[in-house]
């Protein structure tokens, strides 16, 4: 009798301490309830969404924000392709419109929105050297001058455009009148950020050719995050389509809930109020 009450002491322990030791591994493995919430968004949103990203993910420690910056035409063609988006973010409304107009729509109903607003400004370097050109730059019609020999501004071919950037900046050049005069001046560079950096440069390869830039065309909120160009004029709004960012859950998307809590999040006064740090405006 005591025998077999030890042994089923024994049994009862082993049992009690698997059990202890199995609930330990449970509350020890957080990872297995974080959600993964892939974002595709337009590389001018760089600076302002990974300052969201921080304030989101301290209110929401379970979500894993991913990015994918690049041009909107660029993020439009891998989603197409397949891309892993839950949430896409373009600089214009033509990637958008492909995805919400597709048969069936790509775009969970409803959830298109506008979240910022932005403008374009023509920049030059700051950093010497400076050619005579770029030092003497006081408009955008001034980009006709024969010592302005090299222009950056986005890929604005593609339907939709590559980079919306560029297609603002042709609508812009061709607004007042002097597309086809610079037109052979023009390095047509794959997203808006490339172009930042070769005005900072001065210089950019193209075709594997090297070519000196003396201005390029960006928006506000890229020239806002560089100490090494001036702002030389913003372009008349009129003078382009409204340069907007709208957002759109995709219907591929596996977690619904939480792209649609992140959506609501960038629409907040928090997300906004960093919007408007990094220059862009309310939609």
């Amino acid at each position: 009798m005591n025998r077999r009450r030890f042994i089923a002491w024994i049994a009862t322990a082993v049992t009690s301490t698997m059990l202890v030791i199995g609930f330990q591994f449970i509350h020890l493995s957080p990872a297995s309830s974080t959600t993964t919430l892939n974002v595709y968004a337009a590389v001018s949103l760089t600076n302002a969404l990974n300052a969201i990203k921080t304030q989101y993910q301290n209110a929401n420690p379970t979500v894993n924000v991913v990015y994918t910056f690049g041009a909107s035409g660029t993020l439009l063609s891998q989603i197409q392709a397949g891309g892993t988006a839950d949430i896409f973010i373009s600089a214009a409304t033509d990637q958008i419109d492909v995805l919400q107009n597709a048969t069936p729509s790509k775009l969970v109903a409803g959830s298109r929105k506008n979240i910022v607003k932005n403008s374009l400004v023509l920049i030059a370097p700051t950093t010497p050297p400076v050619s005579a050109g770029s030092a003497g730059l006081t408009s955008i019609n001034g980009l006709t001058n024969a010592n302005i020999t090299g222009i950056a501004i986005g890929d604005y071919t593609g339907t939709p455009p590559v980079v919306p950037a560029g297609n603002y900046a042709k609508q812009v050049l061709t607004s007042q009148g002097i597309f086809t005069t610079v037109s052979p001046k023009l390095s047509l560079l794959s997203n808006v950020r490339n172009v930042l950096t070769a005005v900072e440069n001065k210089t950019t390869v193209v075709g594997g050719v090297n070519k000196t830039i003396d201005a390029g065309l960006v928006y506000t909120t890229d020239a806002f995050i560089s100490n090494k160009v001036r702002v030389v004029q913003t372009a008349n709004p009129t003078d382009s389509d409204p340069i907007i960012y709208p957002l759109g859950i995709l219907t591929r998307t596996t977690v619904l809930s939480t792209a649609q809590s992140f959506s609501t999040y960038l629409s907040g006064t928090t997300a906004q109020g960093i919007f408007k740090s990094y220059q862009f405006k309310s939609p």
